[in-house]
């Protein structure tokens, strides 16, 4: 299996935001033709009750999740541009790896430890 190149860096970021975008829109179009979800400001839900509020059909799951993936989509981006290029740009690939590094780091640090 070959090492995905920059078309297969683009087609994870062009469809990461189209998927991101979907469930966005999803989860703001059920809750507004949802009569028994209340409109909700606050917070964003803890990421280990993610799973559980998207089976019992929580339409805030949904957008949260969306969220994510919009979130996900360039560090999953950083690992590919790593991979693709250690073999044939090395520099490339130590900048991807040392900014996913540093993204990683700031959020230890964030949450504190």
């Amino acid at each position: 299996m070959s090492a995905p190149g920059p078309r297969g860096i683009a087609f994870t970021l062009r469809w990461g935001a189209y998927l991101s975008a979907g469930l966005l829109a999803i989860g703001v179009l059920w809750l507004l033709t949802a009569s028994d979800v209340p409109l909700q400001i606050g917070p964003a839900m803890p990421l280990h009750a993610l799973g559980g509020q998207l089976a019992q059909g929580n339409p805030y799951a949904v957008m949260q999740l969306g969220l994510l993936l919009l979130l996900a989509t360039p560090l999953v981006r950083l690992v590919m541009g790593s991979v693709s290029y250690f073999g044939r740009d090395w520099r490339y690939a130590l900048v991807s790896l040392a900014a996913l590094g540093l993204i990683l780091l700031s959020v230890l640090l964030a949450r504190g430890g």
